[in-house]
């Protein structure tokens, strides 16, 4: 290779040489800084490999290299990338998909973007305090302001002042008492009445605290005592640690009145003396600001009568109460005998069918009578009955489950209860005291339930320009700042206190790629997985905006996508291809999206030009067969909707981000067909019902959830494979000699794995304030299993090296076994031959969870009638797995079932036999239903974002 000049501007790009990791076929390539490059493929071809498991990981070791002592010699451990050398290298910011998988239910979209620390600080140095107690304002008086306070009372009144010093047992009263009277003090009050020092006798001595305050003065309200009133007040103060009980009487027969004066931070009427605020006080997640009731989680785990009567036709006798009858015999004998005694004297019929009983009767018995004594007699032999209140059920479980030894009784008792709104923060998660701080009328729980776009509006044109929070600017701009890089990548419609860890893996993203506007680095190297996934292309511009505004402040942007509008948008288009696997880690184009439509080896350049497009095999069909309808569906932010899905078609379920679709078709249709079809203890969101399904037999869903949250879970786990890869190897004539069971193979338990790793294949390195770091296992060398395990072979493969072959390699290798063959097929035809058997779940992105488990049910024997529920299954799928995957849901609607997708690929929902849109807009703006009917019939108007190729049109508009 010839010696490059100094002056050859191609030094100013990446240059990566013998690149090999994975499936990396030693490429050579030179990713141009200052771009907006895209890298792009079938699934499988190698585009993660290069971008964040050459790319990344090599910018990652590379600044760690440049670390402490300690961390380069745990660097020495960390495996460095299969590549020659990478030349021109700047730092390296990876923004993946996983970044909401096991983030901390604590975690919201407000504290993630530091939105919430901002306003922490502006709402404890601006904010005006309001008493919790009794609504009175909380503020510091001087010693002034309280004698002003005093003189609003009548001439001549009689004033007492009263130093509260404390609440203590009547023996620590008088153990008070000699030191008062060495003050030259003649009178207390203990509990409300006034005694003299001397008469120490006649001192309370009931049980319990008493409150003892001590009598400073007492005097005439005039105007030539305004001196002495001032001098008493402040001895009063100084006694009373700023706290001062002055007692008015207007007139020998009008009763004494009480006023609470305090120099210190206090309501103005209750006279109770607060801290001064902090940005703690804010805070959930600290003691100052936490709810006391949930602790600052906003939900509280809550018995359901859903799930306690599950069966609600059987009787009380029978076990319509189903958690009654767990336990040991014994409990369960109780409650049975609790249950009969209670019926005879509410009274109601136990034999009578729990559905039959008055509302009333039930929601006694589950929930209590109140005060109403009840008789029952818990104990055998002779013993007399006890008067006792009822609790109610609800109550009784609760108990239980507190007091229970047994942690497998305490689990089953949790299955019975639901995460349901705090009753004192109500789902605020704050304490009373910061719930009533107000910065412009406004409370910071208040704030955070805003959505991002109403926060933005909020700070810039209600706080930037007035004058009474100059001392808060430093934090306004911060706060109008990070709400509007938000507003960017389009995630205006989502509200502050969203939880973080309900967020898809490309609004999770796209969260961080606004955390990284805020930080306005130049220089750097972003690596972007698919920000698309999950946006709706009318939403596209933004993002892609974004993407163009990192670029131009002279960052290098290296972004994984599918996408087209992106791809469109890109600078320079990187092809891996051309297959998956093995089959795959080549470069097949690297120029201009424009010059890609006409490359001959391009696989996506024919989509680009039109010369090729999504198409399905079979007839389309009239929505003839019945309706699927769910009935005033107002969870969340649908507005009271009556949809309806035709059945034995697939439907689409469209609509800009935020619009309400996951509320629909996941929080309230899934959750009903699982209760009912499943036995799914899961509640439903807001509705009145469902319609139709009672042409089910079983419903499915297939989300993006992960697969297991274990490195030990992997495809050959989840789909079964392994179970029959272990009764293979342990019929294996050696297994057979040495008597290894099909239980020597799994590497979750001793005998066969290796013990050092204890058969995860690698170790974890504590890297101190870094992320966790995993190396290969030096004894076994990331094989799992112990030397005797892995000299058993079938067709020289042991199942170390089965794991690490691909689902298409191990289709080849295992074609004469039947029951393993047969779900390998089906997960290669979800487009998922590239991935290993062995592949760890936690690095498998939404999407191909999702067609894993697609994979397990197409793997069982179709019999119709059952429903199909999937969210946005195309994630991360080229156009041709995406026409592969399609080929499947067509084969599925064909055999009788129901399909519904929420999706937002353009092909899919023009292929589709019927759409739902929802929108006009996300968040408040959204949840009404725009448009229902065949997808020809969904034209481009003032109310359709979907209608017309959308993707298309958000691509052409950011170019002009």
């Amino acid at each position: 290779m010839a010696a490059e000049s100094p002056n050859d501007t191609r030094l100013m790009d990446i240059h990566i040489k013998g690149a090999r990791e994975h499936n990396l076929r030693n490429l050579e390539l030179r990713i141009p800084r200052d771009k907006l490059v895209v890298v792009t493929g079938v699934s499988g071809s190698g585009k993660s490999s290069l971008a964040f498991d050459t790319l990344y990981a090599e910018g990652y070791r590379k600044y760690v290299e440049s670390l402490s002592t300690r961390a380069r010699q745990l660097l020495e451990q960390v495996k460095r990338p299969e590549v020659d050398f990478i030349h021109g290298l700047s730092p390296v910011v990876a923004i993946e998909q996983r970044a909401a998988a096991g983030a901390n239910p604590r975690s919201t979209v407000a504290t993630v973007t530091e939105i919430a620390d901002y306003a922490r600080l502006l709402w404890s140095v601006c904010g005006e305090q309001f008493d919790p107690i009794d609504g009175g304002k909380i503020e510091r008086r001087s010693l002034d302001d309280c004698i002003r306070r005093v003189y609003q009372e009548p001439d001549n009144s009689r004033l007492m002042l009263l130093a509260p010093l404390m609440t203590a047992r009547a023996s620590v009263i008088r153990e008070e008492i000699p030191h008062l009277r060495q003050k030259g003090f003649q009178r207390v009050r203990i509990a409300g009445t006034i005694y003299e020092l001397n008469d120490a006798e006649k001192f309370p001595s009931q049980p319990g605290e008493l409150e003892l305050e001590v009598i400073v003065d007492r005097i005439v309200l005039r105007e030539d005592q305004r001196s002495r009133i001032a001098d008493s007040l402040e001895l009063t103060f100084h006694e009373g640690k700023d706290r001062a009980l002055v007692l008015a009487q207007e007139n020998r027969d009008a009763p004494w009145k009480e006023i609470r004066l305090s120099r210190a931070l206090a309501g103005s009427k209750s006279g109770v003396v607060y801290d001064p605020l902090t940005p703690r006080h804010f805070s959930w997640n600290h003691p100052e600001g936490a709810c006391e009731t949930c602790g600052g989680v906003g939900q509280t785990r809550q018995f359901n009568e859903q799930l306690l009567v599950p069966d609600p036709t059987k009787s009380v006798k029978k076990g319509a109460i189903k958690p009654l009858r767990l336990g040991s015999k014994a409990m369960i004998i109780k409650h049975n005998a609790i249950l009969k005694q209670l019926a005879e004297q509410m009274p109601f019929d136990p034999n009578v069918s729990w559905e039959e009983l008055p509302h009333e009767t039930r929601t006694e018995i589950l929930g209590g009578t109140g005060d109403r004594l009840f008789s029952f007699k818990l104990k055998k032999g002779n013993s007399s009955p006890e008067a006792l209140p009822w609790n109610g059920v609800m109550d009784l479980l609760d108990d239980i489950r507190r007091e229970t030894s047994s942690d497998g009784l305490r689990a089953r008792l949790m299955a019975y209860q639901v995460a349901s709104e705090c009753p004192s923060c109500h789902g605020q998660r704050l304490n009373a005291r910061a719930r009533n701080v107000l910065v412009n009328g406004k409370r910071f729980t208040d704030f955070l339930s805003q959505s991002i776009h109403d926060a933005h509006d909020f700070v810039s044109q209600s706080l930037l320009g007035d004058e009474r929070l100059k001392s808060a600017r430093e934090a306004l701009i911060g706060l109008e700042q990070r709400l509007g890089f938000l507003e960017e990548v389009g995630l205006n419609y989502m509200t502050l206190d969203r939880s973080y860890a309900t967020l898809s893996g490309g609004e999770a993203q796209r969260v961080r790629l606004a955390t990284q506007l805020g930080m306005g680095l130049v220089g750097v190297c972003y690596v972007l997985d698919e920000p698309s996934i999950g946006l709706h292309p009318y939403d596209n511009e933004k993002l892609i905006q974004t993407m163009l505004d990192m670029r131009n402040r002279g960052n290098a942007v290296v972004v994984v996508e599918h996408d087209e509008a992106t791809i469109r948008q890109a600078d320079w288009l990187i092809e891996l291809g051309p297959g998956a696997g093995a089959h795959g880690g080549e470069i097949i184009f690297e120029g201009t999206p424009k010059e890609c439509e006409t490359h001959p080896k391009s696989r996506t350049g024919p989509y680009l030009s039109g010369q090729r497009k999504l198409m399905k095999d079979v007839k389309d069909r009239n929505a003839d067969y019945g309706r699927l309808t769910v009935l005033n569906a107002r969870e969340h932010n649908l507005q009271g909707l009556n949809v309806g899905f035709p059945l034995k078609l697939l439907t689409v379920v469209c609509g800009v981000s935020g619009s309400g679709k996951s509320t629909l078709v996941n929080g309230i249709l899934a959750k009903a067909a699982s209760w009912k079809l499943n036995g799914a203890k899961q509640i439903p969101g807001a509705h009145d019902g469902i319609d139709g399904l009672d042409h089910f037999k079983s419903v499915i869903r297939v989300d993006q959830s992960p697969i297991g949250r274990s490195p030990r879970s992997n495809p050959a786990t989840y789909t079964k494979i392994f179970d029959h890869l272990r009764d293979l190897y342990a019929k294996a004539p050696l297994s057979k000699v040495r008597g290894y069971k099909a239980s020597r193979f799994s590497f979750n338990v001793r005998g066969g794995r290796c013990e050092r790793c204890q058969g995860d294949g690698q170790i974890k390195l504590d890297m101190q304030f870094l992320g966790d770091v995993f190396v290969e296992c030096p004894s076994c060398h990331g094989q799992r299993y112990n030397r005797e395990t892995l000299e058993v072979r079938f067709k020289g493969v042991n199942i170390a090296e089965a794991l690490e072959m691909t689902v298409d390699e191990a289709m080849a290798l295992f074609k004469n076994i039947p029951k393993i063959h047969e779900r390998l097929q089906t997960l290669s035809a979800v487009g998922l031959g590239y991935v290993k058997l062995g592949q760890s779940a936690n690095t498998l992105s939404g999407g191909e969870a999702q067609r894993i488990k697609l994979s397990l049910e197409l793997a069982k024997r179709q019999q119709g009638e059952t429903l199909y529920l999937l969210d946005e299954p195309t994630t991360g799928l080229h156009w041709e797995d995406v026409q592969k995957l399609l080929d499947l849901l067509f084969q599925l609607r064909e055999a009788g079932n129901t399909i519904i997708l929420i999706e937002h690929h353009s092909d899919v929902i023009r292929l589709a036999d019927w759409v739902i849109e929802l929108g006009p807009g996300g968040g408040v703006n959204g949840g009404k239903l725009l448009y229902e009917g065949k997808p020809a019939g969904l034209k481009k108007g003032s109310s359709s974002n979907t209608g017309g190729n959308a993707v298309q049109r958000s691509g052409k508009e950011i170019r002009d």
